[in-house]
């Protein structure tokens, strides 16, 4: 009540204090205006104008010996009018970036640290450098906001990251992998080193750490480029001297101008075809590792298997081929020999559990849902989907290697050099006397029968009796001597007159082989 009662005291003062006052204030005026000689509104603007100046004096006054002795701040009208010099002080925290991309990316709350325009042979290049502890996805999980502001296409808006950072991403607006490089000089390729397997949007080669010893995953829609990608690989194990498996499973035949380098080819389709080169892979291991207990160092080796749902189509079958790939992929790494398989087909039914942990190299192109993506490609940054890589550019493919993630394009080559490789891989071999009598048999003759090789031998010098078994046994006496093995009889020939005999590519891959 003490509070109240004070409360109702200083009313009933100020109000005999008001009536005081003006009583004073009539006073004055009646004295100013006989002393002056003024009318009454001249004499009462003059008293008010005083009475005003007094009481803002005493005001002042007050509050200035109320500070002095509470401490008490400046009142918020008097911080309003020292604001500006403040925020000049504080001006150089609030970033502002010179360009129109990075105001851009700010708009969209990007943290970004700078942004710089850097040049593009073809399109409008930036460098991006996102602010700690934020990473390259702040950025590029915005590819479809940064082309709604910019009214382009979301293929228009690409991304390379810089290699070694997790902040550092160039952008590029523009029609995406236009400048194409060379071919790098692959004289000497060493495949226990980097290797070169693409090219990112400004058109610098990329590359990956030495291949041997890991396992590929390769996958997309149907003319995504894959075929493409593992025949570039085969010919970069041609180049360096490495040996070559293929077990092609689609009927075209994509592989054929490999046939005569390969170790082993199989284009049959069949489930005894792809298992017939997953045992001789592990035969290979088996005695590369009795070699490398000798010392020996052999030279590594790239196995294609390529569509595995041909191999998956009857699931009991599919399940043996999955049991034996499983075991080959980890027996065959200490033994130089990688292992790649592809398929066109990225669902789960396909690329199932075993394939994905035993196929530890990644890589999709392009496919129809950010889904098939993540088969392919499993745990990633955000904003990396295959689903949205240019439609434009054939071939552009995301990897998950040593490296990280990257996106890059790969590196074409024509069916001529894939030619050239192959003859000279083959041109490299130095058949012995007994392979060049055989080869001198068949002449420009690509499959011989038995009696037909035999005749031709006879020619060269050699005894070969009359006869189906003695001449038979003969004729593969000549063979083993000269390629170290004899290729299986096979039937050639017209369906209505076919023959048993063998092929001389079979010959000329034991050649290779040896």
């Amino acid at each position: 009540m003490g509070k109240k009662q004070q409360a109702s005291d200083d009313l009933y003062g100020q109000a005999a204090g008001a009536i005081g006052g003006l009583a004073v204030v009539f006073g004055i005026l009646a004295a100013i205006k006989d002393k002056l000689g003024l009318s009454w509104p001249a004499t009462a603007l003059l008293t008010a104008g005083v009475l005003v100046a007094f009481g803002y004096g005493a005001w002042r006054l007050r509050s200035g010996i109320r500070r002095l002795l509470t401490g008490a701040t400046e009142p918020a009208a008097a911080l309003r009018q020292e604001a500006p010099a403040n925020s000049a002080q504080e001006a150089p925290e609030t970033l502002v970036l010179p360009t129109a991309m990075g105001r851009l990316l700010q708009r969209l709350e990007v943290p970004v640290e700078s942004v710089d325009s850097i040049p593009h042979p073809t399109g409008e290049g930036h460098m991006v450098r996102v602010a700690a502890p934020h990473t390259t996805a702040a950025v590029t999980r915005l590819r479809e906001a940064i082309a709604s502001e910019l009214d382009v296409t979301q293929e228009e808006v690409n991304f390379a990251q810089v290699e070694g950072s997790i902040r550092n991403v160039r952008m590029l607006i523009g029609t995406p992998y236009t400048h194409i490089p060379d071919l790098p000089d692959l004289a000497g390729l060493d495949l226990d080193a980097d290797i070169p397997l693409g090219y990112d949007l400004w058109g610098n080669i990329l590359t990956m750490p030495s291949p041997i010893g890991k396992h590929f995953l390769v996958a997309g829609e149907t003319e995504g480029g894959k075929t493409s990608f593992l025949k570039f690989l085969a010919y970069l194990f041609l180049m360096a001297g490495g040996r070559l498996v293929i077990v092609d499973g689609k009927p075209d035949a994509d592989y054929a101008d490999f046939k005569e380098a390969c170790d082993y080819y199989d284009n049959s389709l069949t489930h005894k075809g792809v298992m017939g080169a997953l045992d001789y892979v592990r035969e290979v291991a088996e005695r590369r590792g009795r070699s490398k207990r000798d010392g020996g160092r052999p030279e590594p080796m790239l196995v294609i298997i390529d569509e595995i749902l041909t191999f998956k189509e009857d699931p009991a079958e599919g399940r043996k081929f999955e049991s034996a790939l499983k075991l080959t992929a980890s027996q065959v790494r200490s033994a130089r020999i990688l292992v790649a398989c592809a398929t066109q087909h990225p669902r789960d039914d396909v690329i199932s559990t075993v394939i994905k942990n035993n196929l530890t190299v990644s890589v999709a192109f392009k496919v129809m849902s950010q889904a098939a993506s993540r088969m392919i490609l499993g745990t990633v940054p955000e904003g990396v989907n295959a689903e949205l890589l240019p439609a434009s550019a054939r071939g552009t493919f995301i990897i998950k290697d040593p490296r990280g993630v990257r996106e890059m394009r790969g590196l074409f080559i024509t069916d001529d050099m894939i030619q050239q490789a192959v003859k000279a891989r083959l041109d490299a071999v130095e058949p012995n006397e007994h392979a060049k009598a055989v080869l001198a048999a068949y002449g420009s003759a690509d499959f011989l029968t038995t009696e037909e090789l035999a005749q031709a031998l006879r020619g060269c010098g050699y005894e070969i009796p009359d006869g189906a078994q003695p001449m038979g046994v003969a004729v593969r006496d000549v063979i083993v001597r000269g390629f170290g093995a004899a290729p299986d009889v096979v039937q050639a020939g017209p369906a209505s007159a076919r023959r048993k005999g063998r092929r001389k590519a079979d010959l000329l891959a034991l050649l290779a082989r040896s």
